[in-house]
């Protein structure tokens, strides 16, 4: 590792920079690696969410200095921007920012989901195929979140704020950046607030999101933003299905027409994903046959084409899938000592190209058609009169609160810590204030 590489991780690490609008994979441990391409994953691919437009359309320099940043640590020689090519007035912007950089270049993709699942966009951004249970690190490839580099860009300055999208049910859409731990409620209050009595959210994004009632819940690092909606919306009711109901339905419905797996993004690069099988799964309650079925959905990526929009039954491959993966880690069996790990080099299927699904057939399909407006940049400098700074904020290991009751903080604190052959990232104060509830969980800080 250079010593730039070293430096660099370290600032990642200490400013607590994360991915930004998924699981928040700490950003300094991919900083550590070599990779010959280093790729921007600006497809934003979930229905009704903008904030990497808008970011890209407000911020693009800081975006592309984290790119520069980024690349030299990896040492890698080409820097790619995969964005889709309906963005027509970002676009131009982007590259001619591209072209005074050198060594970057701007990938124009169809409007089609998920373009960015990160195997797909390494596979659309260098013909390369990541392999199955692989990382694009792999195929020297590195791919990181719009805000993630928008972050890097100023080192060592530590994460207090994260952009957002609200959208949905509510009476002015909106993207904004607001302090870490502010609850949703309070970011659907600044779109003016909710359009329907009683709502529901799904958190992260109409596909791979959570629904969640409680507007409670503190926004965090790896926030990309909600989609409000009615209790009694098609997508809130479906995609809160419990295991008994979706297994229940799937037994006396599935007809294995296989569509669940025809249309899987990761079965089309070749990897061994097969959810009818796993609903085949559900025909058997104990025995070999239960465990042997429940393999094909190890590869699964969870971006729930299969459940929403493949399935003309309605059904839910993608929660048989999880639940597959979590019976199979209980009897310690995953993708590396399975079966289905044979070495092989996975062949891109010969009709992929023919099956990407266009964003708006799937608006279409979610019922989302009333909803799908923009939500246009606000730049709000809101001050809440308190936050909750979740230890957890990522994938990794959690913080340990490094503040006591009644202690006072300035913006940019650390709050909470962790050891440094741990891998996860601290977290910091996001206002001024008084430290009030320590716990394990969270630390609330008064303004």
């Amino acid at each position: 590792m250079s010593d730039f590489s070293a430096e660099f991780s370290l600032n990642l690490r200490r400013a607590g920079v994360v991915g930004a609008g998924g699981a928040g994979f700490p950003a300094y441990i991919k900083a550590r690696g070599k990779a010959e391409y280093a790729i921007v994953n600006a497809a934003e691919c979930e229905p009704l969410l903008k904030k990497d437009q808008k970011i890209l359309e407000y911020f693009p320099e800081k975006v592309f200095d984290g790119l520069e940043l980024l690349m030299r640590a990896v040492g890698a020689k080409h820097g790619i921007v995969g964005i889709k090519k309906k963005h027509e007035k970002i676009i131009p912007r982007l590259e001619s920012i591209a072209k005074s950089r050198g060594n970057i270049s701007v990938l124009k993709m169809g409007d089609y989901y998920p373009a960015g699942d990160e195997q797909c966009l390494v596979y659309e951004a260098t013909g390369r195929i990541v392999p199955p249970g692989g990382i694009p690190l792999d195929v020297g490839c590195v791919v990181s979140n719009v805000e993630t580099l928008y972050n890097a860009a100023f080192p060592g300055r530590p994460v207090t704020e994260t952009f957002v999208t609200v959208n949905g049910a509510v009476k002015k859409p909106a993207t904004f950046k607001v302090p870490v731990g502010i609850t949703w409620r309070e970011a659907v209050d600044l779109c003016g607030g909710s359009t329907v009595k009683d709502a529901a959210y799904i958190d992260g994004g109409p596909m791979m999101g959570r629904v969640m009632t409680d507007f409670e819940l503190p926004v965090v690092k790896a926030s990309a933003g909600i989609i409000v909606l009615p209790r009694t919306h098609q997508l809130i009711v479906k995609k809160a299905q419990s295991r008994s109901v979706f297994t229940r339905i799937g037994r006396s419905a599935c007809d294995q027409c296989s569509f669940c797996t025809e249309f899987c993004p990761r079965y089309l690069l070749g990897h061994d994903v097969q959810p009818h099988r796993v609903m085949r799964n559900m025909l058997f309650s104990s025995g070999p046959e239960h465990k042997l079925h429940g393999r094909y959905g190890l590869l699964c990526c969870e971006c729930s084409l299969c459940s929403l929009y493949a399935c003309p039954e309605g059904l839910n491959p993608r929660e048989a899938c999880v639940a597959a993966k979590a019976d199979l880690r209980e009897i310690k069996i995953g993708f590396k000592n399975s079966p289905l790990n044979t070495g092989r080099a996975p062949q891109v299927h010969p009709v992929r190209e023919f099956r990407k699904v266009p964003v708006l057939k799937l608006i279409k399909r979610l019922g989302l058609e009333d909803y799908n407006k923009d939500a246009p940049w606000s730049d709000v400098s809101y001050k809440p009169a308190r936050v909750k700074i979740l230890m957890s904020q990522h994938i990794g290991a959690p913080s340990v609160p490094s503040v006591r009751e009644g202690q006072r903080v300035e913006i940019g604190a650390v709050v909470g810590d962790l050891p440094a052959d741990k891998p996860g990232c601290p977290v910091h104060a996001s206002i001024p204030g008084t430290v009030g509830k320590v716990n394990e969980k969270y630390v609330e800080i008064i303004a």
